[in-house]
């Protein structure tokens, strides 16, 4: 698969899909508003039953073949992210050797995908592309169960609306106590005047709710002094509550917008994703790297730091989320989802005030939450002090400890004890795709690391190192007996 497609289908699935994609939350409003007006039609003939105007017949006809047009593309873009068929297919290949397996499970996750409850609607909803299932209205009613594929918009509305519900509430009601005091008190002063267009309750609140919104159509007029006087009244103070109300509902919406960026995010249904807890120099470059390789789209990155997001010195991609906070608190951990977390990077995030063994003492403390919270985590810590390494990989058991400083001062001495040495460190390190780790049994079934030795070889990778139990054996022997626990880190691509 190309990059190019490679990116568009990460940037489809982000878009279908991840939770996490910035631009979900417009997606799913704007399919909504597809499914919506697409069913107007149905819900008039099934359940009003009056009958269309041939002109809007005709437009709600052509709109149908846009709507099911609109779902038959999404239903395919949806199986076709959902899985990668041929990396799945050369990998079945590789372990069983047999075609048919292969292919069985090649398909597996698109079978799997399309017999969801979700999945099954959205098939039914594109069936009346097909003539002849059109005269099947209820399949056409069908498609709004649609709307609970698109509840994260909806959602994200609910609850922004739910943070601010006590104002929103106190507004709503005083502004309906407004109108219905102001609407009855009229009615009675104009019933009593013979006004013949306050002839009914009814009528007085439907004047109250015009007034207060567009100020009046003009068919309904109090003619009384009194009247006059509360219609003013309602109009003014129905400007107040009417933009006090749009004011709150629109500086909500637009933090919800600000939280959905990751300001203040709560991740919790995350999983498999990255965490990295601080921010230092050697973040810069991790964030870097992630972002020049595309990481991010692959699977959630998240950021936690207590700096501000402009205090960073490089630009966060869309797709890394940030979470501004104290990631030695549990809550603050909990919150994006570290218990499901696949990696987790702790850097030494210097604060004022605090000395390096106090940085030190938080990458500790973080640790040991992170372990508690989800032993099956690999956490990778970065220490200030040499002499706090061996606590980490001994007592804590973290899968990798950088020491500060070392690894450049190290490079540098190779540099210039071996000249040339730096530069294909650096090659091995920044190249996609050149460094590459696997489990030995994914490549197929070897005794000895001779034998798969010459198995990469005849396809011109470099195997340099296995991990066994994992403890790291560079340029084994070829009688270096090898397991299925195994994994072999090997060259590929030009260095």
């Amino acid at each position: 698969m190309s990059s190019r497609i490679k990116k568009l289908k990460i940037w489809l699935y982000n878009l279908l899909e991840s939770d996490t994609g910035p631009y979900r939350l417009l997606y799913d409003v704007f399919a909504l508003f597809i499914v919506v007006t697409s069913s107007i039609p149905v819900i008039i003939e099934l359940w009003i039953n009056i009958p269309l105007p041939s002109d809007l017949h005709s437009l709600f006809d052509h709109y149908e073949e846009i709507a099911l047009a609109f779902f038959a593309v999404e239903y395919l873009l949806r199986l076709w992210v959902i899985s990668d068929f041929w990396d799945d297919f050369k990998e079945g290949l590789d372990k069983s050797g047999n075609l048919a397996r292969a292919l069985f499970s090649a398909l597996k996750p698109k079978l799997r995908w399309m017999l969801k409850p979700y999945s099954l609607i959205d098939l039914l909803t594109i069936l009346p592309i097909f003539r002849p299932f059109r005269t099947l209205r209820l399949l056409r009613l069908l498609r709004l169960l649609k709307i609970f594929r698109y509840t994260y918009a909806i959602r994200s509305l609910l609850i922004a609306v739910k943070e601010e519900a006590p104002i929103i509430s106190f507004i709503v009601i005083t502004l309906v106590l407004w109108i219905v005091t102001i609407s009855l008190t009229v009615y009675i002063y104009e019933y009593n005047a013979g006004n013949k267009a306050f002839h009914s309750l009814f009528e007085a609140l439907y004047w109250g709710i015009v007034t207060i919104s567009t100020v009046g159509y003009g068919d309904i007029t109090p003619i009384t002094r009194e009247g006059k006087f509360l219609a003013s009244l309602l109009i003014s103070g129905g400007i107040v509550l009417v933009s006090a109300l749009t004011a709150t509902f629109s500086a909500t919406l637009i933090n919800r917008m600000n939280i959905l960026k990751g300001e203040g995010l709560k991740m919790d249904r995350l999983k498999d994703h990255l965490v990295i807890c601080g921010w230092s120099e050697s973040g810069e470059e991790l964030v870097e790297e992630i972002i020049k390789t595309g990481l991010d789209r692959e699977r959630p990155v998240v950021l936690i730091t207590e700096m501000e997001r402009s205090e960073l010195g490089v630009d966060i991609s869309k797709y890394i989320l940030y979470k501004r906070g104290d990631f030695t608190k549990e809550s603050v951990l909990q919150e994006v989802s570290i218990q499901n977390a696949r990696e987790v990077v702790i850097l030494g995030e210097r604060k004022e005030g605090l000395s390096d063994r106090n940085v030190d003492a938080r990458t500790a403390l973080t640790a040991m939450l992170v372990k508690t919270l989800n032993p099956r985590a690999k956490i990778y810590v970065e220490v200030l002090h040499d002499e706090n390494a061996e606590v980490f990989e001994k007592r804590l058991g973290v899968t990798s400890v950088f020491i500060y400083g070392k690894v450049i001062g190290r490079l540098i001495f190779t540099s210039i004890s071996t000249p040339g040495s730096a530069k294909l460190i650096e090659n091995l390190l920044t190249k996609e795709g050149v460094l590459r780790k696997v489990l030995v049994k994914e490549l197929g079934n070897f005794s000895t690391f001779g034998e798969l030795l010459a198995y990469l070889r005849k396809h011109n990778l470099l195997p340099i190192a296995v991990e066994k139990s994992g403890n790291l054996i560079v340029s084994p022997a070829d009688d270096l007996e090898l397991s299925d626990k195994d994994y072999v880190f090997f060259i590929s691509g030009r260095v």
